[in-house]
């Protein structure tokens, strides 16, 4: 896997913090029960969301690979900028190895918010980014693009299923 593209999935997966606007009420979310809408707590669920993010970034600054893969759910499937889909934990895990070697820095996330499907089962968010690494010989590269990334609720923890990075 190229440099840029676990770049662009460790960026993609950062870019929650910040975002806290509310889910505009559509047709479809009327749909849902008020039982299932009363037990969940959007607000405390994109606050959860938001410091998983916050970790994860913290994470990635300090290069503490294990630390970033607390967040991740088995099966994952993580896409990077003209790189193959990795799939699985271990495989992201090798592509965040390369990815600290890098020299990630200067990182700018704008987070484009948070939303929820109808039966809060899953979450995703989108955005964009900008940061620096060292590239060839060393000589800084600049990288930015747009990210997104899909949580799971798996027992009122979220974890990341599918991130994708252009």
């Amino acid at each position: 896997m190229r440099t840029t593209g676990p770049m662009v999935v460790a960026v993609g997966g950062l870019l929650l913090f910040g975002c806290n606007k509310p889910t505009p009420a559509t047709a479809d979310s009327a749909a849902v029960s008020s039982t299932s809408t009363a037990t969940f707590d959007e607000t405390a669920a994109r606050a959860q969301i938001l410091g998983a993010d916050s970790a994860f970034q913290r994470a990635l600054e300090t290069k503490h690979v294990d630390s970033l893969m607390v967040y991740y759910d088995p099966d994952v499937v993580s896409m990077g900028a003209n790189d193959k889909p990795v799939k699985g934990t271990t495989d992201v895990r090798a592509a965040y190895d390369k990815a600290v070697k890098a020299n990630n820095r200067n990182l700018s996330f704008k987070s484009g918010g948070v939303n929820f499907s109808n039966d809060h089962t899953m979450a995703w968010d989108h955005g964009t980014y900008t940061g620096t690494s060292d590239g060839p010989g060393g000589k800084p590269v600049t990288h930015s693009g747009s990210f997104m990334n899909v949580w799971k609720n798996v027992g009122g923890k979220w974890f990341i299923v599918a991130e994708i990075g252009t």
